[in-house]
Parts: structure tokens; sequence; C-alpha cells
């Protein structure tokens, strides 16, 4: 699917502010590819397409889960809004002919991140933390940093403010964020 298809499809589909929202985690993943060492052939896919389920009901979520099998755990029963990237990346490839491995893994974990994850599903979750549209100050500080930090240092310190965040608020910590934070920290990267 080309891009302008997928431009298509988002822009009727996901309500203005979620279409900009989109567009600006493409440019941020565009402006980190270099430092990623990523081609932005599969990269803008993964990152128009990360949030093409966002919007969608709690009950949805969960049927659509249902029907494309996906094993949806108790976290994600308690908290159907964390299905989204799977459901997203479940339907780009059956629904939309992608079937780049890197690119729906993107798509599936950049709202939780998860440990072994490729570099562009690295740079789709700290695209989508700190893309210019989010205006809260850990996500400026990251901007500011971004080209300063290896990338795995740069993931460390998403995971630590996406935490710091989830706790503040009361939600579930999807166990592949403590995974994914918990396989850099034995690594040696420190934040």
């Amino acid at each position: 699917m080309q891009r302008t298809e997928i431009i298509n499809l988002l822009s009727k589909t996901l309500s203005k502010p979620r279409f900009d929202h989109c567009l600006s985690v493409e440019s941020m993943a565009l402006e980190l590819a270099d430092h990623f060492h990523i081609s932005s052939e599969i990269l803008s896919p993964a990152a128009l397409l990360h949030d093409l389920c966002r919007e969608y009901s709690r009950e949805k979520l969960l049927k659509l889960a249902a029907g494309f099998d996906i094993v949806v755990d108790d976290i994600e029963k308690a908290e159907p809004l964390l299905l989204h990237g799977s459901i997203a990346a479940a339907i780009a490839e059956k629904n939309l002919n992608i079937n780049n491995s890197l690119v729906l893994e993107a798509v599936r974990f950049h709202i939780t991140g998860a440990p072994n994850m490729a570099p562009l599903a690295k740079l789709i979750f700290i695209a989508d933390f700190i893309e210019p549209g989010r205006t809260f100050e850990q996500a400026r500080i990251l901007r500011e940093m971004a080209f300063k930090l290896s990338p795995d240092q740069l993931l460390l310190k998403v995971y630590n403010r996406s935490i710091e965040f989830v706790i503040r608020q009361g939600y579930l910590i999807h166990p592949r964020t403590v995974a994914g934070r918990n396989e850099l920290i034995m690594k040696g990267v420190t934040d």
C-alpha cells in the first residue's frame, strides 16, 4: 500500500486530531530515521498506521481481537485500548496487504513497547511519545535530547516517562513495557 493510499484511508477513518497526530509521528520518525538507520519506505506505513484503531470502542477492540484470533491477556481485557496496536497490525496485514514483519511489529508494539524490538519498532514507540503535537514537558525535553542520546538511551527514557505517567494516572502497566525496560537496564543502558 502506497503512502498516498494510507493517507487517503486515514483521512476518511480518523478524527482530524488523530489524523494530524499520525502525520506528526511520521514527521518525527523521519527526522530520527538516520539516527536509527531506518529507511523511509518502511517507516512511513508504520508511523501512519500505528493509530488506525485508536478511536475504536472497547467493545469493538475486543470483538476484533476475537475475530483476528489475537490472544488477549488479563491486562488487555481490563484495558482494551492496549489492543489497538495489535488490531491495527492485523488489519494492515489481512485487509491492507502489508506484510513487512518490521512494519507490523512497529504498529503492534507502539503503545506498550516490548523486549527485543527491531529498530523500527523502537523508533515508532519513541516518535509516538515525542512527536511535536505532544506538548507536555517530558515530550519537549526528550525531543530536544533526541540526537544527543543513543537510540537505546532514548528508548529507556521513553519507557521511564511512560511508566511514570501510567502510574500517576492509576492505569495498569503492561508486562511488555516492564520487560522492554528491564531488557535495556540489563544491557547496561542508563537513564
